[in-house]
């Protein structure tokens, strides 16, 4: 079974009704401005440039701890942590040049059959494996570069990759820190900002809506959110803790059938421990999970009796969760199965709201 990590720098979120406000400047080396300089939430839709004189205005900040950052080409990207409400409302962004130079960026020529094999099979991996390539594209592919030897293949990006998302309706600004794949992972991590895409008309616009509820149903985010709120059965998620010595031994037969003795049955809330004070939900989950999401069918089901989604999670340190369902350290989770195929032709921003898509 392929087994696949997103990984993002995922920040956290608390929605709440009151919204905050930062001001600020981006400057370089001797204090001077940097104009047109990226500022934004990690992973989310908010965003901002700075003006002429490097200033910016972040306004509408919920409430919450996020990842800033700030970005521009021939710069190195800079984040950090910031907590709404807090003592910091003025922040200053100091960015350093980036030693990489123009001559490592990559020129791609139709003779280059070696670099378009290796770039499809990169885009198999980060943007997924179901998606239309006239609709998700990679608007700059000559900034990535490959290695390739007999135990991995990995790819690197000289600059900010360009993804365009006609399906889902968002423009994504992706800073990859790395991306690698192996026989049995592929992983990739880094930066993302969003922007929504300009509707044509309100035809797109709703095709856009119903696409964004469809990547969402089913969705680790789906997931978590109803895990946490005590609402798997409600939405559509048949859920059961699996001993750990089926993980590598499972068999085509009766996802629900009890007598095969791999599942541990379990309530939501056994799972739920201690709410942090600006709401972070810790998990006390120990061992494999087998769900499917039965609100969804499948082709080619695992198990006879379960014609929908099949994923198994397996806990790997710490999970965190916010009210919104997104992981704090998404490292601490492995994906095996259908959660484990999305790629980021299918990421929605982590401001994305089901009850207003």
């Amino acid at each position: 079974m392929r087994l696949l990590f997103t990984l993002l720098l995922a920040p956290f979120f608390v929605f709440a009704q009151q919204k905050y406000q930062l001001t600020g400047s981006v400057v370089e080396k001797g204090n001077t401005a940097i104009p047109g300089a990226s500022v934004f939430l990690e992973g989310t839709t908010m965003g901002t440039q700075t003006d002429a004189n490097g200033h910016f205005s972040l306004k509408n900040i919920p409430a919450g701890r996020h990842r800033l950052v700030a970005s521009m080409v021939g710069y190195v990207p800079k984040m950090v942590l910031i907590d709404f409400p807090g003592k910091t409302s003025e922040l200053t962004f100091s960015l350093e040049e980036d030693n990489k130079t123009l001559a490592e960026v990559r020129v791609v020529g139709t003779q280059d059959k070696t670099w378009e094999k290796q770039f499809r099979a990169f885009e198999k991996g980060f943007l997924g494996e179901s998606y239309s390539k006239k609709e998700v594209y990679i608007t700059n592919r000559e900034v990535v570069d490959f290695t390739e030897n007999e135990e991995a293949f990995t790819a690197k990006a000289t600059q900010p990759l360009q993804i365009v998302n006609k399906t889902l309706g968002y423009k994504i600004t992706y800073f990859m820190d790395n991306f690698e794949k192996t026989n049995s992972l592929t992983a990739y991590k880094g930066l993302a900002s969003f922007e929504k895409l300009v509707p044509e008309d309100a035809r797109q616009e709703r095709r856009w809506q119903r696409n964004r509820v469809e990547a969402y149903e089913g969705s680790m985010k789906h997931f978590l959110k109803a895990l946490v709120e005590n609402r798997l059965e409600e939405e559509g998620f048949n859920a059961y803790l699996l001993k750990p010595e089926y993980l590598n031994n499972l068999r085509r037969g009766l996802f629900f059938d009890r007598n095969n003795e791999r599942h541990v049955v379990f309530k939501a809330p056994d799972l739920v421990g201690a709410i942090s004070p600006d709401g972070l939900t810790t998990l006390e989950w120990r061992i494999p999970m087998e769900i499917v999401f039965n609100k969804k069918r499948v082709a080619r089901p695992i198990f006879m009796d379960a014609p929908y989604p099949y994923t198994i999670l397996i806990p790997k340190g710490l999970i965190q969760v916010t009210n919104a369902g997104d992981l704090m350290n998404p490292y601490s989770i492995e994906m095996r199965g259908e959660m484990g195929k999305i790629g980021m032709a299918d990421l929605l921003p982590l401001d994305f709201d089901i009850n207003q898509p």
